[in-house]
């Protein structure tokens, strides 16, 4: 082989492996002084330090203090450039085109995560990965990290505002000294405003018994859930109810709440047809990781391993009366949060090609960056789901915004037709379309188009009337209601999903 054309094509090669990831907080207000952070990886998805190209800040809004260009020196994968000034108004955007890469179509362009400017914010916006598994899980040992390395990488490399290690139990109960070990990171890594771990682990149920659903904690001196004398308790169906694991949470002195996964799954999974949940002990949902999306039984992330026919989705649950926000996670076996990497490869250069290689972010709607408020949000249902971007959501169904349920009494004149508004700046999404999705039924679409703001604002009408389209005698909600939430899908399949509101009648 030529080596000129060999040398050629290792130098495309990675550049298109290579990700410049540049970040900021995604709530300002007005005059607010904040910092852009980058940090760069190659293939393997792990920090790269020969990246010495220069960035040139171009066509950049809504913010003070940005220099015209920036580059890592020699040896350098991440940088903080700090004394930047949110002016608004709307948005910040920020977009750097990267030089002397040789991209024979120009010089490619990097954006950064978008940010809203309020003139008093009505939250904050906090980004994370709740589902990640290290080498204490057993399960791929050979590409699994240590857990400090997921609060590492989470932190310093992904830029995650939040991380949660969900080690699976048989893993856990094989070493006595992980679980201390789990609860003592939690501690260590604990930096209220900059960084915040959620202690937890992931509790495997076999089908009929609730199927796979991860355990958090607002304390880190929580204990970890295991039942003596049964020998299925090390492997993947333990035939131990979720009822079970509920009864052991209620007994110690730790808040907690649970998360069901992958409900969509063929071979092991949850049906809303079987007689639990309680949206005090589950009150989210988690709609979307590597494996796929348990959001319907046709979507664009079909499960890893197969979907299985029954109701046994987020859809389904809506209609059966659960009342779940929604999260998205990595269930990431190679330990690295926020990558983007197929994690599911065996050693030596087989390869395996199910899963998805974008994983997922939870985003949570809180007043601070506090163990504290994360935690009291995502039980409020203050949530939505991405597939690795930031994209920013707001939807509102008269006066309830995301995750709420409000009274619509006799002669409101929302009982006859409402409106619905989804308010979204994209992240890295292109093309996007958004879908109205009423009692788990798509019923309206609409492209998200242009906006000269920055801020896209997408109006939904539904005159359908509440009383001809409520659901009713719901096993877990059995007075008459509606729900609705938005999927936001762009054209690389890059996807939101909004946590729902619902309508009481």
């Amino acid at each position: 082989m030529d080596r000129e054309m060999l040398e050629r094509a290792k130098r495309v090669s990675l550049l298109a492996s290579t990700e410049v990831r540049m970040t900021i907080p995604s709530i300002l207000a007005e005059g607010e002084g904040f910092s852009l952070r980058i940090s760069v990886k190659g293939a393997d998805a792990l920090p790269f330090e020969d990246f010495q190209n220069r960035m040139v800040f171009e066509n950049c809004r809504g913010l003070e203090g940005l220099p015209e260009s920036f580059a890592l020196s020699k040896g350098e994968w991440s940088a903080e450039i700090e004394g930047l000034k949110a002016t608004g108004p709307d948005v910040v955007s920020i977009r750097a085109r990267v030089e002397g890469t040789g991209n024979v179509s120009g010089d490619p362009v990097v954006s950064a995560s978008p940010a809203w400017v309020f003139k008093d914010p009505p939250y904050r916006a906090y980004w994370g990965d709740i589902h990640i598994h290290t080498l204490f899980s057993n399960c791929g040992p050979w590409r699994a990290k240590d857990p400090e390395w997921a609060y590492v990488y989470g932190r310093d490399v992904s830029h995650l505002d939040f991380a949660g290690i969900a080690d699976h139990l048989r893993g856990i109960a094989l070493d006595p000294g992980r679980w201390p070990r789990t609860q003592e990171l939690a501690r260590l890594y604990n930096e209220p405003g900059r960084f915040v771990p959620l202690l937890g682990f992931e509790s495997s149920h076999a089908q009929g018994y609730g199927g796979d659903n991860n355990a958090y904690f607002l304390n880190d001196d929580a204990p970890y859930f295991w039942v003596e004398g049964r020998k299925d308790m090390r492997g993947i169906r333990p035939e131990v109810h979720l009822k079970k694991l509920w009864e052991f949470l209620d007994g110690q002195r730790s808040p907690y709440f649970t998360v069901p996964h992958h409900t969509g799954r063929a071979g092991k999974y949850r049906t809303f047809e079987e007689p639990y949940h309680d949206p005090k002990r589950e009150p989210l949902f988690e709609i979307f990781s590597s494996w796929g999306s348990s959001e319907n039984r046709w979507n664009a992330f079909p499960m890893s391993g197969g979907n299985n026919d029954e109701p046994a989705y987020f859809v389904d649950a809506l209609k059966a009366g659960c009342r779940y926000g929604v999260i998205a996670s990595s269930d990431d076996h190679a330990t690295l949060p926020g990558g983007l990497n197929n994690h599911r490869g065996t050693p030596l250069g087989l390869a395996s090609l199910a899963g998805n290689s974008h994983k997922g972010l939870a985003a949570v709607r809180a007043p601070e960056l506090t163990r504290e408020a994360l935690f009291k949000s995502m039980r409020e249902r203050q949530t939505y789901a991405t597939t690795l971007v930031r994209t920013l959501l707001d939807l509102r169904v008269g006066d309830a915004g995301m995750g709420e349920e409000i009274a619509v009494p006799a002669g409101d004149p929302m009982r006859a037709r409402r409106t619905i508004s989804l308010r979204a700046t994209p992240d890295r999404t292109s093309g996007a379309t958004a879908t109205l999705v009423r009692n788990g039924v798509e019923i309206a679409q609409k492209p998200l188009g242009r906006s000269e703001s920055g801020i896209h604002k997408i109006e939904f009408e539904d005159a359908e009337s509440l009383e001809d389209v409520a659901i009713r005698d719901a096993r877990f909600h059995p007075e008459p209601f509606v729900v609705y939430y938005v999927r936001l899908m762009g054209r690389k399949a890059n996807c939101q999903w909004t946590s729902p509101v619902w309508l009481d009648l």
